[in-house]
């Protein structure tokens, strides 16, 4: 067997993550954890809710400065 990496780690955007730790007010590793659906409950659902619309408003503002740009 080899030695290579064989285990995928997420990364989270660093600017969502402070938005959501500034605006729950939990630990970046208990957002995480939500985002990843390690930890059930009512917050951690709407952590993940808030994090979809976050990266996708993200993506939406980034595909706009490359239409513009083109």
């Amino acid at each position: 067997m080899s030695k290579s990496k064989t285990k995928n780690y997420n990364s989270y955007d660093a600017q969502i993550l402070d938005a959501l730790f500034i605006k729950y007010g939990v630990s970046k590793y208990y957002i995480r954890q939500s985002i990843n659906g390690n930890v059930q409950g009512v917050t951690p659902d709407a952590i993940k809710k808030d994090f979809k619309i976050m990266e996708k408003a993200q993506q939406q503002a980034v595909q706009n400065l490359i239409d513009k740009t083109l």
